[in-house]
């Protein structure tokens, strides 16, 4: 529920990581970025677990890694707030978010609506897990300290107008290369004399039997997030993103497809298949997706690992196998791509 002197409603985004150092102009004065658990968000801001204790007002370089988005969130913060966390000596910190893009708000909207559908029991048990994980401190709160702690950033950000797009460096004329002196030619150097058995006759060689083709396992690429989609009049598209590694499964030969790890339990049931934390999805663009199976869908909202159900009135409808997560529903211009599930691996270390 909203709570009094916030604008912005608190929402809980399972297994979301946040990537943070101090800003500063120069990056490397801001110290190695350090990345510690989110424990909730809003449109305003964030709360999350830092290991070091920022004074209110330090500003933040912020990376919010969700694994239900296929992009990540790049902010600028501000501290308001820091709490110890009970026996540890890490810290609950609040940040508000300073002149966050357009596109941001737009995702943390899309995140909020998400979290907002899913039913009510399943809210209160995400936040009693938090609770038990992160319990704070609890201090009296000094006087004359603001009980407003999250600006409105948002509305001002859509209200600026945009700015003049950046203009291109120019680039410098290669030098012309240096000529040489004219002078006499060398001479060319004699020929080497041939060995001896290239001057003896040699036997007719006989053809030697092509040996047979055999497809080999190709390595494919591991994303732990897919940051973008690019289209490509020559390779369809294409999924952007940094691989964490490469792996080899038996029987697959399609240089095309890629493998995610699952982050979240929103496809875990207690049917077959059922899919963990740790678990390895291999998606290829190759095979045709039908009604019922099994893909990586991407929308505006981002990609997203589900069941996918093709409706009449051309309406995808993308249903998770965890059936506390509410299915969501898109017309299917609005689907930017569509990957089969053709493998899983399964990872026994988290069981």
């Amino acid at each position: 529920m909203p709570i009094r002197g916030r604008r912005n409603r608190r929402f809980v985004v399972e297994d979301a990581t946040v990537e943070y150092r101090k800003h500063s102009a120069l990056p490397f004065l801001g110290g190695s970025p350090r990345v510690s658990p989110l424990i909730n968000l809003s449109v305003g801001g964030l709360q999350f677990v830092s290991a070091d204790l920022y004074e209110p007002g330090q500003r933040l370089d912020l990376k919010v890694m969700i694994p239900s988005a296929f992009r990540a969130l790049s902010v600028r913060g501000e501290v308001v707030w820091a709490k110890r966390i009970v026996d540890r000596d890490t810290y609950r910190t609040g940040v508000h978010f300073l002149e966050p893009s357009a596109e941001d708000i737009s995702l943390l909207r899309s995140l909020e609506e998400r979290y907002w559908a899913i039913a009510d029991e399943r809210k209160r048990e995400m936040e009693e897990l938090i609770a038990r994980r992160y319990p704070l401190h609890r201090e009296p709160t000094p006087e004359g300290e603001p009980a407003r702690v999250y600006e409105d950033a948002a509305e001002q950000a859509l209200a600026a107008p945009p700015g003049p797009p950046p203009q291109p460096m120019p680039v410098a004329e290669p030098l012309p290369a240096a000529q040489p002196a004219p002078g006499p030619a060398p001479a060319p150097p004699p020929p080497p004399p041939l060995p001896v058995a290239e001057l003896l006759p040699q036997p007719a060689e006989e053809p030697a039997e092509a040996a047979p083709k055999l497809d080999l396992p190709i390595p494919i690429p591991l994303y732990d997030l897919v940051a973008g989609l690019e289209t490509r009049a020559d390779a369809g598209l294409l999924l952007q993103g940094v691989p964490k590694c490469q792996i080899v499964l038996p029987g697959i030969t399609d240089r095309d497809c890629f493998a995610l790890e699952i982050h979240d339990n929103t496809m875990r049931h207690s049917g077959t298949p059922s899919f963990d934390r740790g678990d390895v999805v291999v998606f290829s663009p190759n095979v045709p997706a039908r009604s019922g199976d099994l893909a990586f869908v991407i929308t505006h909202e981002g990609g997203i690992f589900r069941q996918i159900f093709f409706d009449a009135n051309n309406t995808v409808r993308l249903r998770p196998l965890n059936s506390w997560y509410p299915e969501q529903r898109f017309h299917r211009g609005e689907v930017q791509g569509l990957w089969k599930l053709i493998a899983k691996f399964e990872s026994f270390l988290t069981k």
